[in-house]
């Protein structure tokens, strides 16, 4: 780890340590993005590892909850002035920005990722959507907004499938499809419970 992205790192942590800042996104989701991007960076040639770690880092710096639309701006803003306060050059910091700027579904049918380090991170990022832990962190972000479990399934088979039509990998698309049975398979027995409940209270046959 270079001394810039140290000091990056010390300064994010201490700044997703709030209470606006989204449960999904606080730091244990930058660790888990970072392990998934240096898989994917395993199998690609000519990758800038300073460049995607300072992106990783700082592609979440200002996800707070229900913000979730504006947080790419907001966070390439501070983003920018972070690294400014740092010394890191003009230059890098546009690479940075760069990757940041192409990281997200809000935005993926008319901001494609164009360089290996976004690639990249957009597919790291997307993953720890999917599996026990991205299951957790849906419902999570939906608790602190105080909406109900099941309103968040139809978001997440959005997400879900917005992510798989743009996966920009092959290790990224190999390590969805390793993790995608288990969360049809949860989402599958909330939405059949849900409809045996409701059957239940008003009395009606369970449609199978």
């Amino acid at each position: 780890m270079s001394n810039l992205t140290d000091r990056v790192r010390t300064e994010v942590i201490q700044r997703l340590n709030n209470p606006q800042q989204s449960v999904a996104h606080r730091f244990d989701h930058i660790e888990r993005v970072w392990a998934n991007a240096k898989k994917i960076a395993a199998t690609i040639e000519d990758v800038d590892h300073e460049i995607l770690e300072l992106a990783v880092l700082l592609h979440d710096v200002e996800q707070h909850a229900g913000k979730k639309a504006e947080h790419v701006e907001s966070s390439v803003r501070t983003a920018e002035q972070i690294l400014q306060d740092f010394g890191c050059p003009a230059n890098r910091i546009d690479l940075v920005l760069n990757v940041i700027a192409q990281h997200s579904t809000e935005h993926v049918e008319t901001v494609k990722p164009s360089t290996n380090e976004a690639r990249i991170l957009f597919d790291a990022d997307k993953l720890d959507g999917i599996g026990a832990v991205g299951i957790a962190r849906v419902f999570g972000l939906f608790g602190q907004m105080n909406l109900p479990p099941f309103a968040a399934i139809a978001w997440y088979r959005g997400k879900i499938a917005v992510s798989l039509k743009h996966v920009q990998t092959e290790e990224g698309s190999k390590l969805f499809q390793s993790n995608l049975a288990y969360v049809e398979e949860f989402l599958a027995r909330m939405e059949s419970q849900a409809l045996e409940a409701s059957a239940v209270s008003s009395n009606e046959p369970v449609q199978a």
